[in-house]
């Protein structure tokens, strides 16, 4: 057998970095030939997706070099860099890879032997380390999918042959409103007229957000949403993909999480005071919000809040709840977006560890895993023995049974958000209104547009966060300030996040007409419980 050499890949600025490897090229200092190298123009430029993609892509280490602080050719390239470098050893100590394989190092372009002997400090420890935990990967047999579909099957299955063109999915959908080059029935039109390339690649194909209002005001009942999915699915086949939003370093983290070798440490969430169990009936599904936190830990939402919220409920409720520690990403994203080889590995591989915790309830925070666990997987392999419930569902039950009481008053006027794939997917408008409403000293103001007709929060699957999105995350805080109530309460981790993250930017509007303070239903039931300690509301302005 052959001695482990480890294969590293670099990414060198362009000015300092890459120069001063050039230059130990050209003074014939002698280094290990593990390296690839990658210029860039600046190390700011290297985001948490690429150095992701480098190990997802079989590398064991992955190097940043850039210009000394005080010294980048475009004045804080360099600065960003190291923000973005800490972040990721946070992502990469929680997928399990390590941080100690990502190194960030200020090389100039006269520093040649500072590239030699980075590059043989780097590889020797490489070598002491032994080869990425991800390893080569199991082989995960793929369940069967449509990726292969013709459009006319697609048309029949999705019920759009049958479209008589009304328009009403045009006129209700929300990208159309703010697009009109946008059009779910000029879409349909060109699948019915047999136009494959150009529904595959019509750039309007990665623009619905699939947030179901076009499918509940069609006369017909075409699933619109399912025929741009199977459309998605057919395009990624071919090498065609749409624009991923911050990146794409979800996306990274999902396919991550689809190779069994990936062993995780995601539980560093627990508090110690909280009482978990190894075996019982209910297990709570924690989904991506570990991994949420640090991604968006620069727009003032706390996911591990969240979480931790939702366990003190369980607890207070005399249920010690399981959970998988190695539990991974329940695919949505990669679902809708055409991704169905991982997904569908990842579907496989939970599925498994549910059925193997012998829980009967699972239970968790996130909208899109709730669809994912109690639609998307039953459609692959059936019924399982185990009951879905998203948290608002639950906590009524708990509410309704007397397990949780609330004693104190929280004076407080809130407005709801209703996510799409919580409402419109799964019908699931009253229980959080009903959880909203029980708690003394709160007041439930509607928004005008709520339920079925609630405006999506603008973005899906972490795909397309543009110009629209921005404008449709604006209108729709505006509403909900105009409410006059404190608190935008949403049951859905994502909503949180885009709206926040529309106020953490600058905005064409004044702060006063949307700033409002966005909170989980999960946290504000802990509050009322006297759980948690009510936080200062977050800045949301970046001055």
């Amino acid at each position: 057998m052959s001695e482990y050499e480890p294969k590293i890949v670099g990414f060198l600025c362009n000015w300092c970095g890459y120069a001063g490897a050039d230059l130990a090229g050209t003074s014939r200092l002698s280094y290990p030939t593990n390296i690839r190298i990658i210029r860039v123009m600046c190390s700011g430029r290297v985001e948490p997706a690429f150095i992701l993609n480098a190990f997802e892509n079989g590398a064991d280490g992955v190097l940043v070099a850039g210009c000394h602080p005080g010294d980048c050719h475009y004045r804080s390239g360099n600065q960003h860099a190291e923000k973005r470098i800490e972040k990721t050893k946070k992502l990469l100590d929680l997928v399990g890879i390590g941080s100690d394989r990502l190194r960030l190092e200020w090389i100039s372009a006269a520093e040649g032997e500072k590239f030699a002997s980075v590059i043989k400090d780097f590889t020797e420890k490489l070598r002491g380390k032994g080869p990425s935990p991800l390893g080569k990967g199991l082989e995960v047999a793929p369940v069967q999918h449509n990726a292969t579909e013709s459009i006319y099957d697609i048309l029949k299955r999705t019920k759009a042959l049958y479209c008589q063109e009304c328009g009403k999915c045009s006129s209700s959908c929300p990208i159309t409103r703010l697009d009109p080059l946008y059009s779910p029935r000029l879409a349909v039109e060109k699948a019915l007229m047999g136009l494959q390339d150009a529904v595959l690649n019509d750039k309007g194909l990665w623009s619905c957000l699939t947030c179901y209002l076009c499918r509940q005001r069609c006369p017909l009942d075409i699933e619109y949403d399912e025929l741009i999915r199977a459309c998605r699915a057919k395009a990624s086949a071919n090498g065609i993909s749409g624009n991923c939003s911050h990146g794409g370093v979800l996306f990274s983290l999902s396919r991550l999480m689809a190779n069994p070798e990936t062993r995780q440490n995601r539980l560093g969430w627990v508090p110690q005071e909280a009482e978990i169990s190894k075996t019982g009936d209910v297990l709570y599904w924690a989904g991506c919000l570990p991994y949420f936190n640090i991604v968006f830990d620069d727009i003032g939402v706390n996911h591990i809040e969240i979480a931790q919220s939702m366990l003190k409920i369980l607890n207070t409720a005399e249920i010690k709840p399981v959970l998988i520690e190695n539990e991974r990403c329940c695919g949505h994203d990669l679902s809708f977006t055409g991704d169905m080889e991982n997904f569908e590995k990842l579907a496989k591989m939970n599925i498994t560890a549910i059925k193997k915790s012998g829980v009967s309830t699972v239970v968790t925070n996130c909208p899109e895993c709730y669809r994912t666990l109690k639609t998307d997987y039953v459609e692959l392999f059936g019924a399982p023995k185990f009951e879905v419930f998203h948290a608002s569902e639950f906590i009524t039950n708990l509410i309704d049974s007397g397990k949780i009481k609330f004693n104190g008053k929280l004076d407080k006027k809130v407005s709801y958000q209703d996510p799409c794939r919580l409402g419109r997917h799964m019908g699931v408008y009253d229980a959080p209104r009903k959880v909203i409403t029980s708690i003394p000293g709160v007041e439930l103001i509607e928004m005008g547009r709520s339920r079925e007709g609630a405006l999506c929060c603008g973005v899906s699957a972490w795909m397309g966060c543009g110009r629209h999105s921005k404008q449709m995350q604006m209108e729709r805080l505006a509403e909900a300030k105009g409410t006059t109530a404190d608190l935008l309460v949403t049951a859905c981790p994502k909503c949180q996040i885009h709206f926040n993250c529309a106020l953490s930017e600058k905005m064409p509007v004044k702060k006063e007409e949307v700033a409002i303070e966005t909170c989980d239903l999960s946290v504000l039931v802990a509050r009322a419980l006297n759980l948690t300690q009510t936080p200062n509301v977050v800045e949301m302005i970046k001055e």
